[in-house]
């Protein structure tokens, strides 16, 4: 199950990885066209983004995906050495790496295993190499991540140390080509508060392990133990943090130990190791807070777990006479850099050369070390705190969460604004509802604003769609991405993710037009396309637009007559009409079918997702200049501010919004159209009127305009009148869906419990204008 567990976030972690390495990888190779502008932050991104996988998929024993990442960091090392430039085909090369590692991920995250790959990874490693050799690199072998322990090297000759060491550290100025000296990483600090919580959540998780280690006697915890141990090691030497680097991976080796059967899990062991991971987590607490992690007493702690191994000490002792490397010394080696030309196939025995130079003052004198192990460095009196960013929740108790408030605010409501208040004065209970209100308000924020996620990651996605569908259409496409901070529900952002997908896949195949076609309609032959977001009056609006051919209303109606969805000839269709057919399924007007799109499916897939998130969509079209289609997404799914209205015996709820401003006319204000359409003139502009009873068949008490009230709402610009009764006032309104009994109706986007339990439907601005327009036109 822990495996499981680590398997599954590894994953989520990998997939998180690709979807920001393949962006900056496109953008990279851009701009490495022009030898002056070669973005080396990016490279740095994605080489640090393939690094991580790396070592997380070697301590999981995942071979396939380690060897992968291991040649493509390589090939993107020779990149950021300035050894070769970037082709189309190094491009194309590592995007097939990517794709073939979320295949792997797919295995994993089903399987527990990468096995059953190893004919395409090895394919592509010889890919790869041939690309790092032309490119003038040498080729390094894979790393075969099979034990951290392969640092125990008993080959060198124990007593003597001193012209072997000289000697050994003579190849490491061949890896030296590739230290962070020359090319130094920035450390952001997003990167260091990640880094902080992912080090608590470690040291928490090996602390708990080694409280069980010394009773178990399945060997599960000390794994589990020293896999943590092995994370945070990797993380701090990634960090640059030296001093907690030497002391975990010492610490590991102790694991190690224990895990062989070479130290038995005693008391005295396992109270050694748990006052060390307070010190680890001492240090941490010190980078949270802007320090460099130093370790105070860090070589009597050194020696002292090299006396827990006797055994292993010897092994380890011995390379180390070669130098004793001030902790400086140690840092270069304690940033992962992996070198092609280097020998070393992975981190760990990079690591393990490095640190154990520390070893040789308890080989030479180990009388140094105290008599008693056991007894500890004092330590300081006030151990400082981790500051935690984040914390990871389940998104099936942040709905909870959310449907709770929903109800939460029901209940406010039904309290404030009961019946049996009406007519009596009580001046502190009004007081103590305002507090209430006020509370239930800040909470409903608060936990609508968690599920909030920014929609970029929904936009970047679309990067490497274009690049790839833009190469296999052969068009030259530019895509711009506007209004990516604008944040959406995560529910949404991961249903609108397939129908933006298709919705760009058609603008690329039927939209845009091919190079030599646009330069004969005097156009640039680059396409433009345009992702944009944003908030629109109560809505998120996310508009993809293209400034291709557009769309054909021939076209459409002639498909449309042959597979008899229209009645006649469709002239007394409007183009709205028209164009809303193409989201009827299988309704394609493609000549032929592509390998992209052309069979009917991906509009109507577009339309029933949009759906069922209670969104709409728009289509606006200009023949020979471009399409745009607008996706209209509620801002949330809980709660929004409505303003209530009575029309007759119903009360509906207007989306606060949408509502301008509430006015009652007289006589003179009003004039009507030839066709019998009901104008008012406010401040000098002619608003049309639409009654809501007859939209919705309902008795009103008024028939008259004059003795109603005018309710002037907005829709995209669009300005209307609602003729109501009466307007009862504001109050928050938890959007509860129709029954699948009711279906969808146009103008009504949900229904809401008032303070006195009876029902109100919410109204859909946007559809009851349309609504109230289709009925005139009939």
């Amino acid at each position: 199950m822990a495996d499981a567990t680590l398997l599954g976030e590894f994953v989520l972690d990998s997939l998180e990885l690709l979807d920001d390495a393949e962006p900056k990888l496109i953008e990279l190779q851009a701009s490495s066209q022009v030898p002056d502008q070669v973005n080396t932050e990016s490279i740095n991104s994605i080489f640090r983004l393939f690094h991580s996988m790396k070592g997380s998929a070697g301590m999981l024993e995942l071979h396939n995906i380690t060897s992968l990442t291991h040649e493509a960091e390589t090939l993107l090392d020779m990149f950021r050495s300035g050894k070769t430039q970037m082709t189309r085909a190094h491009m194309d090369t590592l995007f097939k790496a990517m794709d073939l590692i979320r295949e792997i991920l797919a295995s994993v995250d089903a399987n527990l295993t990468d096995k059953g790959f190893e004919d395409s990874v090895s394919g592509l490693v010889e890919e790869l190499g041939i690309a790092i050799s032309q490119s003038g690199g040498d080729a390094s072998p894979a790393p075969k991540a099979k034990k951290p322990e392969p640092v125990k090297p008993l080959e060198p000759p124990p007593p003597p140390p001193p012209p072997e060491p000289v000697a050994e550290p003579a190849p490491e100025p061949a890896a030296a080509d590739f230290s962070f000296d020359e090319f130094e990483i920035p450390i952001t600090q997003e990167m260091l508060d990640r880094f902080v919580t992912e080090a608590d959540e470690l040291l928490e998780q090996c602390e708990a392990m080694l409280l069980t280690m010394e009773d178990d006697t399945t060997g599960e915890p000390v794994h589990e133990a020293f896999r943590a141990m092995h994370s945070f090691k990797g993380n701090c030497g990634f960090m640059g943090l030296s001093d907690p680097e030497r002391m975990s991976h010492r610490m590991e080796n102790v694991l190690s130990g224990v895990k062989e059967g070479i130290i038995a899990p005693t008391s005295d062991n396992t109270g050694i190791l748990l006052k060390l991971v307070d010190i680890l987590r001492d240090a941490v607490a010190d980078v949270s807070s802007g320090g460099k992690g130093a370790i105070d007493n860090l070589e009597l702690y050194v020696q002292l777990l090299d006396e827990i191994l006797p055994e292993a000490s010897e092994s380890e002792a011995e390379p180390e006479p070669a130098a004793e490397p001030q902790p400086e010394a140690a840092e270069p080696a304690s940033v992962p850099a992996p070198a092609e030309e280097s020998p070393q196939p992975s981190l760990e025995i990079k690591l393990g050369d490095e640190k154990a130079p520390e070893a040789p003052q308890d080989a030479a004198s180990p009388k140094a070390v105290p008599a008693k192990p056991k007894e500890m460095p004092a330590t300081k009196a006030a151990p400082r705190t981790i500051v935690r960013q984040d914390i990871r929740v389940d998104l099936a108790k942040l709905d909870h969460l959310i449907n709770l408030v929903g109800e939460l605010v029901i209940a406010e409501t039904m309290v404030t604004r009961n019946p049996d208040l009406v007519g009596h004065d009580f001046e502190n209970f009004e007081k103590s509802a305002m507090h209430l209100s006020k509370i239930v308000r800040d909470l409903q924020d608060i936990s609508l604003s968690v599920r909030m996620i920014p929609i970029a990651g929904v936009f970047r996605k679309m990067i490497r769609l274009v690049h790839d569908l833009s190469a296999k259409a052969g068009k030259k496409i530019n895509l711009t991405l506007v209004g990516e901070d604008t944040e959406i529900d995560k529910t949404v952002g991961e249903i609108i993710a397939d129908p933006l997908v298709h919705l760009v896949r058609n603008s690329i195949d039927h939209g845009l037009e091919p190079p030599d076609e646009r330069k004969a309609a005097g156009k640039d032959e680059t396409g433009e396309i345009l992702l944009q977001a944003g908030h629109e009056g109560g809505e998120v609006w996310v508009l993809i637009r293209d400034d291709g051919r557009g769309l054909s209303r021939e076209n459409i109606l002639s498909k449309a007559i042959e597979r008899g969805l229209v009645n006649g000839d469709g002239s007394d269709l409007s183009d709205s009409d028209v164009y809303n057919m193409i989201f009827h399924p299988g309704f394609s007007t493609a000549k032929q079918v592509t390998d992209i799109s052309g069979r009917g499916v991906g509009m109507d897939v577009v339309k029933k997702n949009i759906e069922r998130i209670k969104g709409h969509i728009d289509v606006r079209n200009n023949p020979g200049h471009g399409c745009t289609i607008v996706l209209r997404l509620p801002l949330t799914m809980a709660i929004i501010e409505g303003l209530l209205v009575r029309v007759g015996k119903a009360k509906y709820t207007v989306p606060l919004l949408a509502v301008r401003e509430n006015i009652q006319v007289t006589k003179e204000m009003i004039t009507k159209t030839m066709d019998g359409q009901e104008l008012v003139m406010v401040r000098g502009q002619l608003l049309p009127i639409y009654r809501v009873h007859e939209l919705h068949n309902t008795r009103p008490d008024n028939y008259k305009l004059e003795d109603g009230l005018l309710v002037i709402v907005e829709n995209r610009g669009e300005m209307a009148c609602l003729f109501v009764d009466e307007i009862l006032g504001d109050q928050q309104a938890v959007i509860k869906g129709l029954s699948n009994y009711i279906g969808s109706v146009r103008g009504v986007s949900g229904c809401t419990i008032l303070g006195d339990g009876e029902v109100s439907l919410i109204l859909d601005v946007a559809g009851l204008i349309r609504k109230a327009q289709g009925l005139e036109a009939a």
